[in-house]
């Protein structure tokens, strides 16, 4: 029985002993193991590490090309598009001298919508300056006033009053109601007065010079374009005019009955 035991025990540590040089065989410290490729997932991981890293680190080295030449650079023009959004909504008065252009070829229904758009952008232009006249007024007869975070960013005045400060006095020149009526003025003629006369001469003095044209086509959209290309300069050749003689107007009326600001 003991013979047997002893065989049996041993066995075992044999094939460990014989495992183990297999092992250390394969095993070389000084070697490193064989590449093998990532899963997917994984390396798309890695992939898009490096490419956000990899600007940042040649900017560190030295190596980056100018801001210029990469993508970067259309970072700058984000700032734009507010300027770009608030210069053209100015073009939206003048879709009645749009309609003026074509009223030769178009339905007079269509001529009469163009006019409703233009009244509709001049009548939210005078509410939204006559809102941000009436907080100022707000604000000058009670500095503690507080404002919302919609009439802080209309004004431009700090939502948080001046505790300290005393109330003040509202020129009649600068009152709400006197500054929409300003507003009013300024908006009837240079957005629909002066350029619906404008329009409406250059398509139709543009029309009678061209009537011995023999092409039709030309006969009938050559004074249409010729109005068109009006429009792109009709708020540097009225809006500077007329601003500054509606003002001298209103201020020399107030002088006259007398409404000037107070010193």
């Amino acid at each position: 029985m003991l013979w047997w035991g002893n065989s049996k025990d041993h066995k075992p540590e044999k094939a460990q002993e014989k495992d183990a040089p297999q092992q250390n065989s394969s095993f070389v410290p000084d070697k490193l193991p064989e590449r093998e490729k990532l899963p997917k997932s994984l390396q798309k991981i890695v992939n898009t590490a490096d490419t956000d890293s990899r600007f940042f680190d040649d900017i560190r080295e030295g190596y980056a090309p100018p801001s210029t030449d990469s993508n970067v650079r259309y970072a700058a023009y984000a700032t734009r598009f507010r300027t770009i959004i608030l210069a053209a909504h100015r073009y939206v008065a003048y879709t009645s001298d749009i309609g003026e252009s074509f009223r030769p070829v178009a339905h007079w229904k269509v001529v009469r919508a163009a006019y409703g758009i233009s009244w509709l952008y001049i009548a939210g232009d005078v509410s939204y300056e006559g809102y941000k006249a009436y907080w100022h007024n707000q604000r000058t007869r009670d500095p503690q006033l507080q404002l919302t975070a919609r009439q802080e960013m209309a004004t431009g005045l700090p939502a948080q009053g001046i505790p300290d400060a005393k109330p003040g006095v509202v020129a009649p020149l600068e009152d709400w109601r006197t500054v929409m009526v300003q507003r009013g003025v300024f908006q009837s003629l240079a957005s629909m007065g002066l350029p619906a006369f404008t329009i409406h001469s250059v398509v139709r003095y543009s029309g009678t010079a061209m009537k011995g044209v023999k092409n039709v086509r030309i006969r009938t959209w050559a004074p249409i374009g010729l109005g068109l290309a009006v429009v792109p300069f009709l708020p540097r050749l009225f809006d500077k005019p007329v601003e500054q003689a509606v003002e001298w107007t209103f201020h020399k009326a107030f002088e006259t009955f007398g409404g000037k600001h107070p010193r």
